[in-house]
């Protein structure tokens, strides 16, 4: 995998924040910045140092989506479909790895997120939007269909119809409309993104990590599931839970009358 310097890490008090650094092309993610971050996030699901992981940008933009200029040479008439299903491929191991991360993640969207970077703040537990920032699915505006699961995450957080509103016309939706619409947890002014993304990161670094963990896998997975199947996977995370040093802290701190301290094992 590549070592890109464009993809910054920075890990304290159980947190690691990852950052976008290719402000001046807004974030956009080329090739080595796609299979870096892949590899990143690979790095902090196995780090026992790392209970939380928040996603951000450096300067005016959160992510602008895939790099369209270092694909331009593939499009057009004589183009291959073959060709561009090998060109986006770590498009798509990118978007499996946000969707399969057990860890929670927070976006703290400053500024843009167009295209796969809106569908990448969205795909976060917990998304935190400047109240300036743009979410714009405009992938129709480029002659695309949406993509990094776009189409999977949309409906199931706006409905069918308001998905098909968002991608048929490729809008921008401002921080109030997709608070509005459930796209976003919380809309805060630009200066107080970084603090507000870090307290509930916080939050959640001091919580059970074998419950979140498993949480995140039951939520994940309800769509697929019909209601018996549901209970059963419930119920067997649940056992999981019942052997695990967290709930034995959990359950003492509840009868001593004081607040857990969770090992997230």
């Amino acid at each position: 995998m590549p070592d890109d310097p464009r993809i910054g890490v920075e890990t304290r008090d159980w947190i690691s924040t990852v950052t976008f650094r290719r402000s001046e092309a807004l974030n956009a993610l080329d090739e080595s910045m796609t299979l870096t971050l892949v590899d990143v996030l690979e790095r902090l699901q196995a780090d026992e140092a790392t209970r939380v992981i928040v996603l951000t940008g450096e300067g005016r933009g959160f992510c602008a989506g895939a790099d369209v200029g270092a694909i331009a040479d593939r499009v057009g008439a004589d183009a291959r479909p073959a060709d561009y299903l090998q060109a986006t491929r770590a498009s798509a191991t990118l978007a499996r790895a946000l969707h399969s991360l057990d860890k929670p993640l927070i976006a703290a969207v400053n500024g843009a997120a167009a295209g796969a970077g809106a569908a990448i703040a969205i795909t976060a537990d917990v998304t935190v939007m400047a109240d300036d920032a743009l979410l714009s699915f405009l992938f129709v505006t480029r002659g695309l269909v949406p993509d990094f699961a776009s189409t999977w995450l949309l409906p199931r957080l706006v409905g069918l119809r308001t998905a098909r509103r968002l991608c048929l016309f490729g809008e921008r939706v401002g921080a109030d409309e997709a608070f509005r619409l459930g796209l976003v947890d919380r809309v805060v002014a630009p200066g107080d993104l970084a603090e507000e993304a870090w307290l509930i990161a916080e939050q959640l670094a001091q919580g059970a990590g074998v419950a979140l963990r498993l949480t995140k896998r039951l939520l994940a997975q309800s769509f697929e599931r019909d209601h018996s199947a549901a209970v059963d996977a419930e119920f067997a995370a649940q056992a999981l839970c019942f052997a695990s040093a967290d709930v034995v802290e959990g359950v003492a701190a509840f009868l001593e009358k004081r607040p857990p301290v969770f090992s997230w094992r």
